[in-house]
């Protein structure tokens, strides 16, 4: 279960730990819209390379790996359906491989850019962040809640799964409908765990008395420095010429016919 690793927060103390959790935000929105509107590999690649050098300098670049390494299967499944989806086009190889790849660059920069904000900002700056967007603060609660327990869960299905392999239960093999069964064993504990932390949860938010003032104020406030609004300059800066770039119909490399000379058909 480590692709749910990528939504756990890791405490630090580098630059991008300290940056204001809306400009982090607005960075990873910037990154997810230039990602859909580029079909080109090497744009593509580029905002890939970017990540990984903000992931690193972020020092999270463990949990980031183990987040990749999680996705790899669903990254496997989108190749081969964008590479088979090709096949009835010409040159075969050369457009399916090129889009194949493309497209499953695409998603490791969606799951990277994801993963780079949840472990660099708490869940009290995301909560704040979505709160001052005009989330309604039960919204806000609800998905700070989810992203907060999903890899508790993660780590609790885990567990169950190790226990009931060490009794003998074989989940990876035998025919569909047989591991199907052999699930349940596992998602019964699982779903009790879940059933008690929600009445835990909920017992502690009445003790808090949840609700009770329209009106709530926070201990922190955000407060954008120098810092954020310079580097909010340089990534507004970066987002305008990949938008120019796009909407002048200019492509760095034409990507599908060089990998054309690499694979013919």
């Amino acid at each position: 279960m480590s692709l749910f690793e990528g939504l756990r927060f890791r405490p630090g103390k580098t630059f991008i730990h300290r940056l204001d959790p809306r400009v982090k935000l607005a960075t990873s929105t910037m990154v997810l819209i230039t990602a859909v509107i580029h079909i080109d590999i090497v744009i593509i690649l580029l905002l890939l390379i970017l990540e990984s050098l903000v992931i690193l300098s972020a020092k999270v670049q463990n949990l980031w790996i183990k987040t990749i390494r999680g996705a790899l299967p669903l990254v496997a499944i989108v190749f081969a359906i964008t590479f088979f989806s090709q096949y009835s086009r010409e040159p075969v190889i050369s457009t399916g491989l090129g889009y194949a790849l493309t497209y499953s660059l695409r998603l490791l920069v969606f799951l990277s850019s994801f993963s780079l904000f949840f472990l660099t900002t708490t869940p009290d700056e995301i909560a704040l962040t979505l709160q001052q967007l005009r989330v309604p603060y039960e919204y806000t609660f609800a998905f700070v809640s989810a992203i907060r327990f999903t890899p508790v869960m993660a780590e609790e299905l885990q567990v169950v799964l190790d226990a009931q392999r060490s009794r003998g239960l074989e989940v990876d093999k035998g025919p569909f409908t047989k591991r199907i069964r052999n699930l349940i064993p596992v998602l019964v504990p699982l779903l009790v765990n879940v059933i008690r932390r929600s009445y835990e949860l909920a017992e502690a938010m009445e003790v808090k008395c949840f609700g009770a003032s329209r009106k709530r104020t926070s201990l922190k406030q955000l407060n954008m420095s120098k810092k954020d609004i310079l580097f909010l300059a340089v990534v507004l800066v970066l987002f305008s010429i990949g938008l120019s770039v796009k909407l002048l119909g200019i492509e760095p490399v034409k990507t599908l016919p060089l990998l054309g000379t690499f694979f013919p058909s």
